[in-house]
């Protein structure tokens, strides 16, 4: 059976084709992998950026990947098993940015450990240069 979907163009004009059953899901895995791909670039640039320094705002993949899990759970059962490399190899990249941030908010948190005594070291240096009095 043949469903309608509509499909718009970059000028917003709704067309609509007439597409298999077996083609609209093909086009949605399609969909699926192409965004399991860019939340995956999306991933690999937010720990490399971790590494150099740069703070990460993440908020806006939260909603994505929210989105992403409730299509694929919409998937019919069996449909979505050729997805499993893919969603496996990105819980092994955001686990490893879950280390590197945790790792980074180790360092600082040692930082921030090391004021009072960077603190009292300028203020020993500060009263021993003083002139007497």
């Amino acid at each position: 059976m043949a469903e309608e979907t509509p499909t718009s163009g970059p000028s917003g004009f709704d067309r609509r084709q007439t597409a298999p059953n077996g083609a609209r899901r093909m086009n949605q895995n399609s969909d699926i992998m192409a965004d399991l791909d860019a939340v995956g670039g999306i991933v690999a640039r937010a720990e490399s950026e971790l590494a150099v320094g740069v703070v990460l705002d993440l908020s806006p993949l939260e909603s994505l990947v929210e989105s992403l899990c409730a299509r694929i759970e919409s998937l019919p059962p069996g449909e979505g098993r050729h997805l499993q490399p893919e969603l496996l190899a990105l819980a092994d990249a955001f686990g490893r940015l879950g280390q590197s941030i945790e790792t980074a908010m180790d360092d600082v948190k040692a930082e921030v450990g090391e004021i009072p005594t960077r603190r009292r070291a300028a203020g020993t240096y500060a009263e021993s240069s003083e002139p007497n009095k």
